[in-house]
Order: structure tokens, then C-alpha cells, then sequence
């Protein structure tokens, strides 16, 4: 029979039975003189067996050892080898359920907070209070690139402290004051004098100033893959001008240097 009446048999389309052969999962039969391959019942049987297989949700590399196992003992083939393949599935279908369970709670979540889907839950989250804490204040595409980014570059630490941060200026109704200090950065012209970029850094430095407990020192005094910071500085500085680019950069470091402060002191053994 022809690959088009294999295929009606088995109710599977003739491009799963040419994916079948490039897998190696149903053997190519001979052609016959009129070039077509010619197959017969022995190859339904085989066909149907595969899907069989699939259909309880063996994987398609895991289909064809099955079926090896099972002809190569056929008096056991519903006795231990079957069961060892059948417990294997169950284990699999088991992480699977969970998987999905956990899936359909996310997407509960989801809808029950009113947050971005395409956002990890916790920075759709910061996201969202920024929106709604500081609504004269709207996200800007690149902001939400820059979260988008660290939702899946940092580290649950990072993510810890970056909440810690948030909550504090929030909860320390420091709104209005942010706000301001984000003004005098948006303002910079490009060609911003020395002075002007100093007192906008200061400005961001003495409302940081209380909150500095709320950073982590030691999420500052690791290493970082540099891709990944990289990255995160091409989001967060693309729509910058020179001196916004300047001032991010100088304030970056003035922020990190004072944190540091933090970091316990190491005695040498000549200081002992």
C-alpha cells in the first residue's frame, strides 16, 4: 500500500510518517518499480504501535526502546519490562501534572494582581507599584526593558534587595522627593556642566542616604557575568543623553562605593 493509505489506516497524516522515518522510529520500506515505497501489514502494525505508545505519552525518543524492549522478550511484554517502562512514564507524566499545576497557579496569579504576563511575577510586581505609587511618573519603555532584563539576570538576592529598596522609599513617603531627584536627571542637557551633573548626583545621594541598610554589600561585592551587565547598561542608558549617561554612570559608583562602607573590615595578620 502507499504512504497515503498507511497513514488513512493509522489516522496520522503522511508528514508524521515521514518524520517517523527520518527519526528512525518506522523503518523505510523498499520502493517498488514505480518508485513509490511500498508498504505492508506488518508496517500498520508497527505504525500503530507507535502511536499507541505516544497517545499514554511515551516521548518519541523514548518510544522505539520501548518497543525494543517489549519485542525482544515477547512472553514479558506485559510483565517487567512493560512495568519498568510504564513506572518511567508515570514518573515523567507525574513532573508533568506538576508542572502544569504550577503553570495554572501563576496564571491565577496572574489575573487576580493584574500584572504583565511577559514579566517575571516579581519585577511585574515592582512594575506595578511603581505605576501605581508614583502614577505622575509613567514606566518608560526602557524601564520596562531594563525590568524585563533583571527579572531574569539577577539573583533571588538581588530581587530581595531591589523590593527592599522600592518598599523603603515607599513606605518612607518619599514619593514627591523621587520624583524631584528623577527630574533634575531627566533635565540634564547634553552639554550639562560639571556642576550641574554634581549637584544631581548629591541630590540622588542624600535621598539614598537613609535607605543605603535596605542595599545588601555583598550582592555589590561579587562578581557578575559581565554580558549580563553590560546588557542591563545598553537597556537602562539607551534613550540618555551624554551627561544623563555621565551622571547614571558617576552615581552608579557613588552609590556603590558607599555601600561597601558596609562590608566588614579584614585585618592582615602585621595589623593584629
Amino acid at each position: 500500500m502507499k504512504s497515503s493509505e498507511l497513514a488513512k489506516l493509522a489516522g496520522v497524516s503522511v508528514r508524521t510518517l515521514r518524520h517517523y522515518h527520518a527519526i528512525g522510529l518506522l523503518p523505510e520500506p523498499p520502493r517498488g518499480e514505480n518508485g513509490y515505497r511500498d508498504y505492508h501489514a506488518e508496517d500498520l502494525v508497527r505504525l500503530l504501535r507507535v502511536k499507541r505508545l505516544s497517545s499514554l505519552g511515551f516521548s518519541l525518543s523514548r518510544i522505539g526502546e520501548v518497543l525494543d524492549e517489549m519485542d525482544a522478550n515477547l512472553a514479558e511484554a506485559s510483565g517487567p519490562h512493560a512495568d519498568e517502562a510504564l513506572d518511567e512514564l508515570d514518573r515523567e507524566l507525574e513532573l508533568q501534572i506538576e508542572r502544569l499545576q504550577e503553570q495554572r497557579r501563576t496564571i491565577a496569579l496572574l489575573k487576580q494582581e493584574q500584572i504583565d504576563l511577559d514579566l517575571p511575577v516579581r519585577f511585574a510586581r515592582i512594575k506595578k507599584l511603581f505605576e501605581e505609587l508614583s502614577a505622575r511618573s509613567a514606566i518608560t519603555k526602557s524601564d520596562r526593558e531594563a525590568l524585563l532584563l533583571a527579572g531574569n539576570l539577577f539573583s533571588e538576592e538581588d530581587a530581595d534587595e531591589l523590593e527592599r529598596v522600592i518598599s523603603a522609599l515607599f513606605d518612607g513617603e518619599m514619593i514627591d522627593q523621587l520624583q524631584a531627584v528623577q527630574a533634575r536627571f531627566d533635565e540634564l542637557p547634553a552639554d550639562a556642566s560639571r556642576d550641574e551633573i554634581d549637584r544631581a548626583i548629591d541630590a540622588a545621594m542624600e535621598l539614598l542616604g537613609p535607605f543605603i541598610d535596605c542595599f545588601d554589600p555583598a550582592n555589590w561585592d561579587k562578581d557578575y557575568d559581565s554580558v549580563s551587565e553590560d546588557l542591563l547598561r545598553e537597556i537602562t542608558k539607551k534613550d540618555l543623553n551624554e551627561a544623563q549617561r555621565v551622571a547614571t554612570d558617576r552615581l552608579a559608583e557613588a552609590l556603590e562605593a558607599r555601600i561597601l562602607e558596609r562590608l566588614p573590615s579584614t585585618s592582615s595578620p602585621q595589623d593584629a
